[in-house]
């Protein structure tokens, strides 16, 4: 215990006043003016904070009309040699993410009072960031805050693949990410936020979101959040967890539309799905656009909001439906949208040993593969034999479920799944005796599998490990490992990718007849398969099935 490179206190509280009986002056001179983080807790509340004068502080907080602090029993202040004012407001934001991450995942209950206006000062990078973390953080979470019951969890290494800490409103942003939500929250401007798959789109908005309800300026206003519908479950679990889900009205673009309220401002998360007026889509949406002039989703959204930022990835529209991209651009140029770019990039996540690609290069050999863009890339990133390598070819869908199954057995909290084009009927959708019914959508050899039970949460169902997820069920959502099947949708012929139709079974992805274009039908399909391909974070493993397209791509890749 001696080489701890920090020290704690825990001060027993009744009726909000602390017993300083057994301090010493030492002690009571580190708690009037020393840098400290301090975490009051009882059985069911938390509050972190930071300060550098906690008795003066704790008379303050008894001031408070938010939060009732006579209700805890106990404070444990964290001090030491890192703990100063360039490491503070690194710890309790750290502090509060995994604890909130931790508890809820546990208790399914929240964090009281956690959501402070102080935590949106930006974090300045400091010199002893990875001495904190290692020296200071995880051994305080394993030992001090196991030992007084406040967490039972004591790998952090498990609580960062939960969602709740992937899109912590006080999660460590970047520099851009951070001057963007700064620019959005300072004026009254409509924003078009563009950025491709793992630039932190989402990030973005949970944490402004959770920015705009606690500004001050944004008082009183009605904030709307639109996101698909496969993502509704998971966004309500983390504005619940971070108690910021009263002051906004959550749904898909279409519920908050059909809702009939008005808004001061709506966020977008998404925005590539947004619907416009078509022949083949959803009866919810239809309903949307019966008997009015409007002819697109956008127009609706931005006829209910004073305000809008749009989220958005022209490269995932993926149905006819879509809005098209030339539809934005005109909407943005009549109504005043300021247009960002996010260029950096967070989902992939490469660790190998001695690697010197990125995840850009990643991206920038699918593009290439796929006939997206062209632009150079390290090609390495393809040909890793490392145990640990990102990427790899597989021979066959059941070896997919194999390479997932492994990753869930080392990383057991890790969201691991396999994930297809449309190549395959749902036949497994629909009820025994059903003309279309087939108990199982996808067949090799002696093995069978359903296609995913639900579009909406599928990730979160009992047995979706055990099915193959379509783009629906999984696009704006992250895996840690995926396995992906470029199926028979696809193909390379004189010189193309393109798509073949009869191989696709999406009956509203098919544009209709009157307005088909087998090359806008390509690009559909060429992205939804970009989409697929950039769901893993720490690793992907594909398989072909058709045999031009596999070797096209060996050839590009260099693995030929």
């Amino acid at each position: 215990m001696a080489s701890r490179k920090y020290r704690t206190l825990t001060i027993e509280i009744k009726d909000g006043k602390l017993d300083q009986t057994a301090l010493t002056r030492e002690q009571m001179d580190l708690l009037e003016r020393k840098p400290v983080v301090y975490i009051y807790y009882n059985k069911n509340v938390l509050y972190v904070g930071e300060t550098s004068g906690f008795l003066g502080r704790h008379e303050e907080h008894l001031k408070e009309t938010g939060t009732d602090y006579r209700q805890f029993t106990h404070v444990i202040v964290l001090f030491g040699q890192y703990v100063d004012r360039n490491s503070q407001l690194d710890l309790e934001r750290q502090l509060i993410t995994y604890l909130i991450t931790e508890r809820e995942t546990r208790l399914g209950t929240k964090i009281g009072g956690c959501l402070n206006r102080q935590l949106w000062r930006r974090v300045p990078d400091y010199r002893t960031k990875e001495e904190v973390y290692s020296q200071v953080l995880v051994p305080f979470w394993t030992n001090e805050l196991k030992e007084a019951g406040i967490i039972e969890e004591v790998l952090l290494d498990n609580l960062r693949q939960s969602i709740l800490f992937k899109y912590s409103p006080f999660q460590e942003l970047s520099e851009e990410q951070l001057d963007l939500i700064d620019e959005m929250t300072s004026n009254e401007k409509n924003y078009l936020v563009e950025g491709i798959a793992g630039t932190g789109k989402t990030a973005v908005l949970t944490n402004l979101v959770a920015r705009l309800c606690t500004d001050e300026r944004y008082r009183g206003k009605k904030i709307g959040v639109a996101v698909k519908s496969n993502w509704i479950n998971q966004a309500q679990r983390i504005f619940k967890a971070y108690g910021i889900q009263e002051h906004v009205s959550l749904g898909s673009a279409c519920q908050l539309i059909q809702r009939g309220e008005e808004f001061d401002i709506i966020v977008v998360d998404e925005a590539h799905r947004l619907q416009r007026k078509y022949s083949k889509q959803h009866p919810s949406v239809s309903r949307t656009f019966k008997g009015s002039p409007l002819k697109t989703e956008l127009d609706f959204l931005g006829r209910i909001s004073k305000r809008m930022i749009l989220l958005y990835d022209k490269l995932q529209i993926i149905r006819p439906s879509d809005i098209p991209w030339r539809t934005f651009e005109d909407y943005g140029k009549q109504h005043g949208f300021e247009r960002r770019m996010m260029m950096k990039q967070f989902r992939i996540q490469i660790h190998e040993k001695g690697a010197s690609y990125t995840a850009e290069d990643y991206f920038a050999g699918i593009f290439s593969f796929l006939q997206l863009s062209d632009m150079p890339f390290d090609k390495d990133v393809f040909r890793s034999k490392a145990p640990d390598a990102y990427f790899g070819v597989t021979d066959s869908i059941c070896e997919l479920f194999d390479y997932v199954e492994e990753r869930r057995q080392y990383h057991p909290t890790a969201q691991c799944r396999v994930l297809a084009g449309y190549a395959r009927p749902w036949g497994s959708k629909f009820k025994p005796g059903h003309k279309r019914y087939t108990e199982f959508d996808w067949i090799e050899g002696e093995e069978r599998w359903k296609w995913n039970s639900t579009n909406k949460n599928w990730i979160g169902r009992p047995g979706s490990e055990e099915e193959i997820g379509c783009v629906h069920a999984i696009q704006g959502i992250d895996l840690d490992y995926a396995g992906v099947i470029i199926a028979k949708d696809l193909t390379f012929a004189d010189g193309k990718v393109t798509v073949v139709k009869e191989h696709y079974y999406d009956r509203n992805g098919i544009p209709a007849k009157k307005d088909f274009v087998h090359e806008d039908f390509t690009q559909y399909i060429k992205q939804i398969y970009y989409i697929l391909l950039s769901r893993g974070i720490r690793g992907v493993r594909i398989y072909f099935e058709d045999e031009a397209l596999k070797r096209h791509f060996m050839e590009v890749v260099g693995l030929s």
